[in-house]
């Protein structure tokens, strides 16, 4: 049963369901109103005497009163005009009217004539005037009452049948065409079709799962971009230091070149940017994977920062810039990894220094924020433009060309493959900081993070 039930599908199930409810429905609505009905007509009929039920009464006890018995009182009972509804019972229980009444063995149970009106005698003797409906067998008119009662109960219950599985049609379309759609819709996008989207057209659950897959099949759309557009980025990122290293090799080969110390310097430095493109793209796949190697331990921030200026102090130095780190003494000591933190301030000192035109200045400052420390690197280059901001940090993004010293694009040997900025982002956040950029308010640019303090020392 449950395997026969398992293959129907949703709306032959739910189609089923209604008319096995309208069916149960129907059938207890029937037998309850039927019996409900027959208990109330009976109620009626044998419940106490009537007003005319007890001025018969009074009749025949007084006609008792004044002949001294009942001899006469079913020939004047027969002569009435109309059937008087009641049964008139000697003290035998034996029914002496009216006379062609069918009962079994003439006689009555006590049950019966406890519903009766007893009329004691002063002789002692007990007759009881018991209503006509006692009798088992019903009077025609009753029975033809209540076969006018089941005839419309069936037909009220036909009719209801009937309207409740029109109802339960178009409700089945209703409720079904909705998933119908969004069947069709998953099969579509996992077809390989990601702009698709559904029609909401109610505010109710199928509006609200109709909005959700929309919002689904938006992410999936931009993921694919971004993946296309990454895939896009990383060879051509990877062509052209190798088809300058593959040409210059060739040229060697060939005779072409000479072996001289400056060729086997470039192709070093071309090697050197392919090794830092795969371990960039390394990075940023450690950090989807939520897999970034972060050994927190109480750090300086002014040593780290320290080790940076008199790493790259002669770069800055050879680019004609000026480099000026700001680390008060109260800054407490970081929750951070010191060799993490390092490599965060390199790629955005990396940034400004790509960005920043000669006899510019580039400034490493920090001050307490709340529970964490709030690191800054401003330069004094031309800025970034607002279109540029909120897109600095994704991946294989530039800026406008305005943003460098010479106004063209760099060479991506220069430049480097967009990923430092991102790279520093996911170090950020694996710290749980946060990171953004602005612009000055006196020129140039600012990148601004955030890192938690040491609890020793918060």
């Amino acid at each position: 049963m449950n395997r026969w039930i398992g293959r129907l599908s949703l709306q032959n199930k739910l189609f089923l369901s209604i008319v096995v409810v309208i069916v149960l429905a129907s059938v207890i609505g029937y037998l309850f109103i039927n019996y409900t009905v027959g208990e109330a007509f009976s109620s009626f009929t044998v419940r106490s005497f009537t007003m005319q039920d007890r001025i018969l009464l009074q009749v025949v006890v007084a006609y008792y009163n004044r002949t001294g018995s009942f001899d006469g009182l079913v020939e004047f009972l027969e002569q009435s005009t109309r059937e008087v509804p009641v049964l008139l019972v000697d003290p035998d229980g034996q029914v002496v009217y009216p006379t062609d009444v069918e009962l079994p063995h003439r006689g009555l149970s006590e049950d019966e004539l406890r519903r009766g009106q007893a009329i004691v005698l002063p002789d002692g003797e007990r007759w009881t005037l018991v209503p006509y409906q006692v009798n088992p067998e019903r009077a025609e008119l009753e029975r033809a009452f209540l076969r006018r009662i089941r005839r419309s109960l069936w037909l009220a219950g036909i009719a209801t049948a009937c309207a409740g599985l029109l109802i339960s049609i178009l409700l089945r379309r209703q409720v079904t065409r909705p998933l119908r759609r969004l069947d069709s819709a998953t099969r579509r996008i996992a077809e390989g079709n990601l702009n698709e989207r559904l029609d909401i057209s109610s505010s109710d659950e199928f509006g609200r799962l109709a909005s959700s897959f929309n919002e689904m099949a938006e992410s999936l759309e931009a993921s694919e971009r971004t993946k296309k557009r990454m895939i896009a980025d990383v060879a051509h990122e990877l062509r052209t230091p190798i088809a300058a290293v593959r040409s210059a090799l060739e040229g060697l080969r060939d005779g072409l070149i000479e072996p001289t110390e400056e060729t086997f310097t470039a192709l070093h430095n071309r090697i050197l940017l392919l090794t830092r493109l795969v371990g960039d793209l390394h990075q940023l796949a450690l950090a989807d994977a939520g897999q970034l190697s972060i050994h927190r331990s109480p750090c300086s921030l002014e040593e780290v920062v320290s080790g940076i200026v008199e790493a790259i102090g002669a770069q800055a130095e050879d680019a004609g810039l000026t480099m000026i780190s700001s680390i008060p003494g109260a800054i407490p000591r970081l929750d951070a990894d010191p060799q993490r933190v390092e490599q965060i301030l390199l790629n955005l000192l990396a940034n400004a220094i790509r960005h920043t035109p000669a006899g510019g200045v580039i400034r490493i400052f920090a001050e307490r924020s709340g529970d964490d420390t709030m690191v800054s690197v401003c330069d004094t280059g031309p800025g970034l433009a607002p279109s540029d901001l909120p897109h600095v940090f994704d991946r294989f993004y530039r800026a406008d060309p305005a943003r460098t010293s010479s106004g063209e694009r760099p060479s991506p040997d220069a430049v480097g493959a967009g990923l430092g900025l991102p790279i520093a982002k996911a170090l950020v956040e694996a710290h749980g900081g946060r990171i953004w950029a602005e612009n000055a308010l006196d020129g140039g640019a600012c990148f601004r993070f955030t890192l938690p303090i040491a609890a020793t020392t918060a």
